[in-house]
């Protein structure tokens, strides 16, 4: 049943195809467009790395499914397939990068339309309810398609620490093959061990180094994978609880909706990326927390290990409740509520210890809530040899030149200042003046 050799294979094709990636790193991406990721609002990264681990993943996950087809049912194999649509449209924001968040997140929406299409699979109800609701075809449907896409986009989302989206796909694949095994849905089983085996061999490079990223292929694609392991056991398996499922995916799906609120809460677009999602947060909190004034190249790496019992806790408790629909929900409720708690603590802390003002040695006018102020995508946190450097690049007017401000993480020091005709200017200034923001 679980030939060991295929899992191997799977582990070392998806191991070769990253360190491809690595040695040759323009095979699929350009310079150009690595370099302009260390400037992301959301970017953590300090030097250009290739985003196309995915691609390795998913091919790796392929040829296994492909050596055990003999043993899958065909509508866990075409609800797989179907997530060709997004991983394809992923790849393409990766090289070519003019794809919106909406056309992904509408991709991710047709791959999960299409499987429920060809295969006819949705989620019958999440186990709170006496009779399935499988007859009531819109719901269903709704449910379906909201969880499969919701999920691509959310592990997409928390794809911003080396070895974060990977250590979370590889304990959510853990815990499906546990809950199948409960349920002796062994094809569910033999795709989740393979999922793990490709996802380990883009983990050894991605973490602690940050030699190469998932991208949004490796995302928005494994996300489907997620997605419709779950959908298919759920709706195979009366007894597994909707709800217990939904804990293994809480993590992502959670750090999603919270975002969407805080957003709209301060009326910020939906679909642009920032740092503050709870992952930046805990990158951010570790030289606090150790008396630092600026942090490390490993404080990445360390803030994934710091993060996994918040998403591997809601995991075993959905795997200990698989059958238990009361339960789960009410377990899910505080998970959710804990979840977001923490996050408003977490960003009070950081207010009463001046965590990120760069503005704050300037003018007093300059403080002031300024409506037609213009924030450039080049602001943000940058580290620069262990330094890092919060960067201002705003403009206060249209027909006024950009500013640049920057100051010392954690100090608030002012060590760089300047106006420009772009805010491109500015961010190439900043680049250009290394040795003085060192000696800073």
């Amino acid at each position: 049943m679980f030939e060991i050799w295929i899992y191997l294979a799977t582990f070392s094709i998806s191991l070769l195809i990253s360190l491809s990636f690595i040695a040759w790193p323009t095979l699929l991406m350009s310079r150009e467009h690595m370099e302009r990721d260390l400037a992301a609002p959301q970017a953590t990264h300090t030097r250009p790395t290739p985003r196309v681990g995915g691609v390795g993943i998913v091919l790796a996950l392929a040829l296994g499914v492909f050596l055990y087809l003999g043993q899958l049912g065909s509508d866990l194999v075409i609800a797989l397939a179907a997530g060709a649509v997004v991983f394809l449209v992923g790849l393409l924001e990766d090289i070519q990068r003019n794809v919106s968040p909406r056309t992904r997140l509408l991709a991710a929406f047709l791959s999960a339309a299409l499987a429920i299409g060809v295969t006819g699979v949705v989620v019958p109800d999440l186990g709170l309810f006496p009779g399935s609701l499988a007859h009531l075809v819109v719901p269903a449907i709704a449910i379906t398609l909201l969880w499969s896409a919701g999920t691509c986009h959310a592990l997409n989302l928390i794809d911003g620490l080396n070895g974060l989206s990977a250590l979370y796909s590889i304990s959510a694949a853990l815990g499906f093959f546990l809950i199948a095994g409960y349920t002796g849905d062994v094809d569910v089983q033999i795709v989740s061990g393979l999922l793990i085996a490709a996802v380990l061999g883009f983990f050894v490079l991605n973490w602690p180094m940050g030699r190469i990223f998932l991208g949004d292929a490796g995302a928005y694609g494994i996300g489907h994978i997620l997605a419709w392991l779950g959908i298919v056991l759920v709706a195979r398996n009366p007894s597994v609880t909707g709800v217990a499922v939904l804990l293994l995916l809480f993590w992502p799906v959670c750090d999603t909706l919270f975002s969407i609120i805080r957003r709209r809460l301060t009326k910020r677009a939906t679909d642009q990326p920032d740092r503050l999602h709870f992952h930046h947060l805990a990158v951010r909190a570790l030289p606090l927390l150790s008396r630092r004034n600026r942090r490390t190249q490993f404080d990445n790496s360390v803030a994934t290990i710091l993060l996994v019992p918040f998403f591997c806790v809601p995991m075993a408790t959905g795997v200990l409740l698989w059958n238990h629909p009361i339960a789960a929900a009410v377990a899910l409720a505080t998970y959710i509520a804990l979840f977001m708690g923490t996050y408003v603590a977490s960003m009070k802390f950081f207010r009463s210890r001046r965590f990120r003002q760069p503005l704050r040695l300037v003018s007093p006018s300059l403080n002031r809530k300024i409506p037609e102020r213009q924030i450039s995508a080049f602001s943000g946190t940058y580290a620069c040899d262990g330094a890092n450097f919060d960067v201002q690049i705003y403009r206060d007017h249209s027909a006024v030149r950009w500013t640049l401000q920057a100051s010392a993480a954690g100090t608030g020091i002012l060590v760089l200042k300047g106006k420009f005709a772009t805010d491109a200017d500015a961010y190439g200034h900043f680049l250009q003046s290394e040795k003085l923001l060192k000696a800073a």
